[in-house]
């Protein structure tokens, strides 16, 4: 098996991170969602959208296998991860953590002072988060019929 490769984000790789993100949401997330949640996550996901959100600063990183995009995982204002997902094929074998942590890396970078991260975890990923060391901070939610818990975690020395 060829070796993963991590990197930012380059724009033409829209299409391929919807596709990605589309299949792993529609096997594993959106049963717990509402017709709106669905709706309104559809749309966030949509390339245009992506491609907006990438416009003043690349916030995705990217895990490959050959040209194949396995794996992403996506920022917003350098602390709040909006999008992590991993090919089901994938799952269990560490990609979510080196995306994870290379976004780290990152943020680190572009703010050394960064002190937590938070996420809106799904139901489907609390463990994957719980893993990488987020707690909860509040009871579940629903917003936009999307249902999340708020986890944060403080942010390591790397």
């Amino acid at each position: 098996m060829n070796p993963i490769k991590i990197t930012l984000f380059q724009n033409g790789q829209e299409e391929m991170i919807y596709n990605l993100i589309k299949r792993v949401y529609d096997e594993f997330v959106a049963l717990d969602y509402s017709e709106e949640g669905n709706n309104f996550f559809y749309d966030w996901i949509k390339p245009s959208n992506i491609t907006k959100r990438q416009i003043n600063q690349k916030n995705i990183i990217i895990a490959t296998i050959d040209s194949e995009i396995i794996g992403m995982i996506e920022v917003r204002e350098n602390r709040y991860i909006s999008l992590l997902f991993v090919e089901k094929n994938y799952h269990g074998q560490g990609i979510a953590k080196k995306l994870f942590l290379e976004l780290l890396k990152l943020c680190k970078q572009r703010n050394p002072g960064i002190d937590k991260f938070y996420v809106h975890a799904s139901p489907f990923s609390i463990p994957v988060y719980r893993k990488l060391g987020f707690v909860e901070t509040d009871e579940m939610q629903e917003e936009f019929g999307i249902k999340y818990l708020p986890m944060e975690m403080m942010v390591p020395n790397i």
